[in-house]
């Protein structure tokens, strides 16, 4: 039945979009599918390597099982951010506009652009008009406004009808300029053509681009765009920047630089828009649009499109709110000891500060505050609105608890709305972009810069390392190796120059007495990189050398099944890495100096939510908003010729079937070329076989030579003994 073969199409390994065999098409659905694809896949490769020790060692995978977990946290909370991207729930329901921010912002940005592809065709329409009308009635615009006025000056005429000539000359122009003022865009864009430059991660741009091309590849040649794509953070401004002119379309993927990994990049992006947006021509410049998580603008820009966090936060990140809680915290006690404010308002910061106080004493503090002040409903609404951050983020348990707690609270809330009338309410981990501290690219680079320097505590006042701090960091570090050489020669008890399984569980257990045996036996395995059962000097001195939070992540419980394999379960963290530092005191979380190195350890899992997550977000983002500028376009012509000028903005001109790679080689000499292998290898085969055959013969005939020689052999021997028996009686007789 119909419900059967819908079974077997979701189980098949071929995905498709209805569209036919025609890949020139404009592929959206069918990319972001296949990225999703290769997310999966790559989790069950990474679980299969991870699953063996074998195979971790033998491939020096870098992965771990907690980069895994927070891979697959992110994958789930995907689906949220895109769908206020695209402004439909994965059930096919249109979400609400409170919701679709993101979608509403790409929209209007899609009609914008639309319109500037639009103004010549616009102003080709008015032109028309104008003309007809003119010519038709015999009074054109300067001289119907003389002729009006009463002027009857021969030689003043003169200058009317000049005026109506100039009037006709540049009448595309002038209606070109009405229209951008009326429309509220910039005036002094070149009145040519427009060209789309898509700047993001090579696979992001490249497949934007096939899509925004292929969108106008059927489109009329006065509503035609010049598309072209390129890296941000490596060759987009030596192949694009002396191609930028006034009205020049810039679309740029920012990566979220509030990641400590991803910072540097998301500068090099950001650096790139602003030295392509700097250049000038009579006051105007390319209008450039950024498209990413950092919801910081840049001054060059003429939009910025932010997309929602959707994803607890990384300890970077939580590093950096608490240094800002911290100088929230002493910019309100500053102004309350300076005084000059009126009761109320002490009161509400008095209240802040003893909330983002971690003492004993803040309970006290907060209700003497609270049962002396008549606005303790005003405080609470200020700290929800300046401090969400102070909020942790629901975990995925807490999110299904609060939509029904199966997994598919999206749909029985969608059902309970629809049944009520209310629409429904989604708990989502995200924070509010309008009321969190917005850093710029460089901002973050300096704030994890000085991160750094705090911890490495070597650098002087002017930000270069002293060659004292130098000598003494090498003196530290030749102690202690030679500190860890003591230590593995005392756990060595028989002195074999490897630490076997027993001698380093007894051993380390008495310098970690808090870590149990299951866990120093992980450790053991993890650090044992030639499986040898036994560690050498140098393991054991890469293992005490490892970060804080690479040695809690071993001793966590395993996520293995009974057959060993491992069973990737979302992370349910308020923010990654909470587990690991909840023995951090909250009040030094921010200052302390080994969370530096332990944000290190997270740099990789960075590094996936980019190329995984937050790049398909950004490419659906691009799509969104190059589909409105197709279909805007569509629909212009449409709209004026009553249907007569319409055309399917989802095909294009080409006709072909299966994509294959042009080659610079003709058939014919590929055909010789093919014909001269083939009779080479039979020959080649023909003098092997030969060549066997031979040796063959060969072997033969020796065996058959040697056959002969022994039987020659044997006959003498037998004839010799014959003689001497027929010799031997005579003799006797004689004597």
């Amino acid at each position: 039945n119909e419900d059967d073969h819908m079974m077997l199409l979701f189980n098949s390994r071929v995905f498709t979009t209805d569209v036919g065999l025609r890949p020139a098409e404009p592929c959206s659905v069918s990319v972001a599918a296949t990225q999703q694809l290769l997310t999966c896949i790559f989790q069950h490769i990474a679980i299969i390597i991870l699953s063996n020790q074998h195979y971790r060692h033998a491939s020096g995978a870098v992965i771990t099982e907690h980069d895994l977990r927070i891979l697959e946290r992110c994958n789930q909370d995907n689906l949220h951010a895109l769908e206020e991207i695209v402004g439909v729930d994965y059930f096919g329901n249109m979400i609400t506009k409170d919701q679709a921010k993101a979608e509403k912002e790409l929209r209007d940005a899609g009609r914008v652009w639309a319109d500037h592809i639009l103004e010549n065709a616009r102003a080709y329409i008015i032109t028309f008009l104008y003309i007809m009308a003119t010519v038709i009635s015999g009074y054109p615009l300067a001289s119907a406004i003389a002729k009006g006025a009463g002027l009857v000056n021969s030689t003043a005429w003169y200058f009317v009808k000049l005026l109506d000539a100039l009037i006709y000359f540049y009448l595309p122009q002038i209606n070109v300029l009405i229209i951008r003022v009326i429309q509220r865009r910039a005036i002094r864009h070149r009145m040519v053509g427009r060209t789309v430059v898509i700047a993001d991660i090579p696979w992001v741009s490249q497949a934007a681009d096939a899509f925004l091309s292929k969108i106008f590849a059927v489109s009329y040649s006065i509503a035609g765009l010049n598309v072209l794509s390129g890296n941000p953070s490596d060759h987009f401004l030596h192949r694009h920047t002396h191609r930028v002119v006034r009205g020049t379309l810039i679309v740029c993927g920012r990566p979220d630089g509030r990641l400590s990994a991803l910072t540097s990049l998301e500068a090099s992006c950001c650096l790139s828009v602003n030295q392509a947006s700097s250049i000038q021509s009579i006051g105007s410049t390319a209008e450039s649009i950024t498209i990413g998580h950092n919801p910081f603008k840049l001054p060059l820009s003429a939009r910025g499109i932010f997309l929602d966090r959707h994803r607890p936060l990384f300890l970077c990140e939580k590093m950096l709110e608490k240094i800002d809680a911290e100088s929230r915290r002493k910019r309100t006690r500053l102004d309350l000891s300076m005084g000059g404010q009126s009761t109320s308002r002490r009161k509400r910061q008095t209240a802040i500060v003893a909330l983002e106080d971690q003492s004993e004493h803040r309970s006290s503090v907060l209700n003497d505050v609270l049962a002396t002040s008549g606005v303790p409903t005003l405080v609470s609404k200020d700290i929800n609105e300046l401090w969400p951050g102070m909020r942790k983020s629901p975990t995925i348990h807490e999110t299904k608890a609060s939509t029904g707690g199966t997994g598919t609270g999206t749909q029985g809330q969608t059902l309970q709305a629809k049944k009520s009338k209310v629409p429904p309410v989604t708990t989502r981990p995200t924070l509010n972009v309008a009321t969190e501290k917005r850093r710029s690219s460089t901002a973050l680079l300096g704030a994890y810069t000085n991160l750094q320097k705090n911890a490495e505590k070597c650098l002087d006042c002017s930000g270069h390392i002293p060659t004292q701090n130098l000598i003494e960091s090498a003196i530290a570090e030749r102690k202690w190796n030679d500190g860890l050489r003591e230590i593995f020669d005392r756990l060595d008890v028989n002195e074999d120059g490897a630490l076997s399984r027993d001698e380093f569980v007894a051993g380390y257990h008495k310098l970690k007495p808090d870590l149990t045996k299951d866990q120093l036996m992980r450790i053991f395995d993890e650090c044992d990189v030639d499986d040898n059962g036994s560690l050498s000097l140098a393991e054991f001195i890469h293992m005490m050398k490892l970060p804080q939070m690479d040695i809690a992540y071993m001793c966590e419980p395993s996520i293995r099944d009974e057959y060993g394999v491992i069973q990737v379960r979302a992370s349910d963290e308020s923010y990654f890495g909470e587990h690991v530092m909840q023995g951090v005191e909250q009040s030094q979380f921010a200052q302390n100096p080994a969370l530096t190195g332990a944000t290190k350890s997270q740099d990789f899992a960075q590094e996936l939510y980019e190329s995984r997550i937050a790049s398909m977000q950004r490419f659906v983002a691009m799509t969104v908003m190059f589909h409105e500028m197709g279909r805007r376009v569509e629909a212009f012509f449409r709209k004026m010729s009553f249907g007569l000028l319409g055309y399917r903005y989802d095909r294009t001109h080409s006709i072909m079937r299966i994509a294959t790679t042009a080659s610079p080689v003709s058939g014919a000499d590929v055909r010789e070329r093919m014909r001269v292998l083939q009779m080479l290898k039979k020959i080649h085969h023909s003098v092997h076989v030969i060549s066997i055959a031979y040796i063959r013969y060969r072997q033969n005939k020796e065996k058959r030579r040697l056959s002969e020689l022994e039987q020659i052999a044997l006959r003498r021997s037998n004839t010799d003994d014959t003689i001497d028996i027929e010799s031997g009686p005579s003799e006797e007789s004689s004597h």
